[in-house]
Parts: structure tokens; C-alpha cells; sequence
């Protein structure tokens, strides 16, 4: 009935195939749209969920310790559909996206056995949360149902778009981009919405972890496959 008085009131298309919307918990994006998004296949690393065809333990990044994180895992492949759906939420201002993206979040948090305690949003520099208004990681982060803190890491560096660099160039872009402040917890999940190379969460983790953490998980919305 609430869904029906506000179509009616409040007529609204899909963000991306531009279809009416009449179940409004899927936010702005139809049901058909939301079917499109792939899962991350079977089987992947279980220490940073990288999915492979084949594979018996740790993947060569992991072995090698590539990751100062412990655990990573995401929930979709950063297809055309997912694509589309986080650019209208970052960028368009299509906040309501993040509440059902957030809900399928924490049932993958729960299926995956995560252990944190306390969430801690990839954070924005505050010149660029100001001018986008908000920061995407941290409203997915809300919808998890575990305490949330967003005070604790603060992104010092104002980066350059991570988009289009080179797994070098960002690990160069990142160097010394986040500080801790005060006495961070001892065990932590660390949100944001697409794992690329892994770079940021894992300078994120190597601050988190000099500064006493003793382990962090990573939790994202969707992951690139391809390797650059």
C-alpha cells in the first residue's frame, strides 16, 4: 500500500534501463537491474577472496604477503550493471542506493564468518566529502549493524583519482595518505565500495596495524577482476 501511494505520488525510474520502480526498498534501480549483478564465483583466495578458476590455498599475492590486511572479501564483480548503480550512488547523488546494497553487505559479512568488532569507512579527504556531500563507504558502512567509527582513520593526503593508474602508481599515490588518530581498535572492518588492486585497503591496513590494530578484515561492495 505505502509502495503504491507513492508511486503515485512520487513516480520514479530506474537509474539505469529507465523502467518504473514500484518496490521502493530497492531504492533506484529496478528489480530486473538488480538481478543483472553478478556474485563473486567460487573459488577464491580465503585470505583476499580473489576468485580463480582453480585453486589450492593462498593465491601468489598472498603468499608473497602482498596484503598488510587479513581478510578481504566483496560481494559482486565490478560488471556494467554494477557500475552503473555505484556512479549514480557516488556521483549522482542517489544515496538511497546504499541502503540495499548495504543489506546484501551484511548478510555477506555473516555468510563469510567476519570477525570485527568496529567498522571503519575508507575515508574521504574532507575537501572531497565536502564537495560531494557525503562519503559512499560510510553510508554502506551504516547498514552493517555493528558500531561504527569514523573518527579514528582520516585520510591526510588529498590523492589524485586512483582511476587509470597502474598497481605502482597507486601504491605511490597512497604512500603516507592515512594517520590514525587516538588508539584505534583492536579489531577492525574496514568498508568501501569497489576493491581495484587492493592499494588502499592495504596501506590502510599497514596505518591501522602500526598503530596497535591487530586485525583487519576489508568488506566491499564489488571487485575488479583484472589486475593492472
Amino acid at each position: 500500500m505505502i509502495d503504491a501511494i507513492l508511486n503515485l505520488l512520487f513516480p520514479q525510474s530506474c537509474v539505469l534501463c529507465d523502467s518504473r520502480i514500484l518496490q521502493r526498498r530497492w531504492a533506484a534501480a529496478c528489480p530486473e537491474c538488480w538481478s543483472k549483478l553478478e556474485p563473486i564465483p567460487r573459488p577464491y583466495c580465503p585470505q583476499c577472496g580473489m576468485p580463480a578458476p582453480v585453486i589450492e590455498g593462498l593465491c601468489g599475492a598472498c603468499r608473497r604477503e602482498d596484503h598488510a590486511f587479513d581478510f578481504a572479501r566483496s560481494l559482486f564483480l565490478f560488471t556494467d550493471p554494477m557500475r552503473g548503480i555505484l556512479h549514480h550512488l557516488k556521483y549522482s547523488g542517489r544515496v538511497s542506493l546504499a541502503r540495499p546494497l548495504g543489506r546484501q553487505l551484511r548478510q555477506h559479512m555473516v555468510e563469510e564468518g567476519f570477525q570485527g568488532s568496529v567498522v571503519l569507512p575508507v575515508p574521504l579527504h574532507r575537501a572531497r566529502e565536502r564537495q560531494r556531500g557525503f562519503n559512499q563507504a560510510e553510508l554502506l558502512a551504516q547498514q552493517l549493524g555493528l558500531p561504527l567509527n569514523r573518527k579514528v582513520l582520516r585520510r591526510r593526503k588529498n590523492t589524485p583519482s586512483q582511476t587509470g593508474l597502474s598497481r605502482s602508481q597507486r601504491t605511490i599515490n597512497l604512500s603516507a595518505a592515512f594517520e590514525v588518530r587516538g588508539s584505534p581498535p583492536e579489531s577492525v572492518i574496514v568498508v568501501d565500495d569497489v576493491y581495484t588492486t587492493g592499494s588502499t585497503v592495504h596501506e590502510i591496513a599497514k596505518t591501522l596495524k602500526r598503530a596497535g590494530t591487530t586485525r583487519v578484515e576489508v568488506l566491499t561492495v564489488a571487485r575488479v577482476l583484472k589486475q593492472l
